[in-house]
């Protein structure tokens, strides 16, 4: 897992630069949480939410903060 304090936008262009398949959640301007995928199937979305849980849980987040 990567944190940085950059603008959404620029995390999403850093994101297009990195990844083949995503999941981006967040909070838009509302403050309703709502998700952006690539994933068509719900499995696939639910297992990458699952990964991603487990490593937060699990403490496994790079040190590195991309400011």
């Amino acid at each position: 897992m990567r944190t940085t304090v950059k603008p959404v936008s620029l995390v999403c262009d850093m994101a297009a630069e990195t990844f083949e398949q995503l999941v981006i959640m967040g909070q838009n301007k509302q403050g309703q949480v709502q998700m952006i995928t690539t994933l068509k199937d719900p499995a696939d979305i639910l297992w990458y939410m699952e990964a991603a849980r487990f490593g937060i849980m699990q403490g496994l987040e790079e040190d590195e903060i991309y400011e």
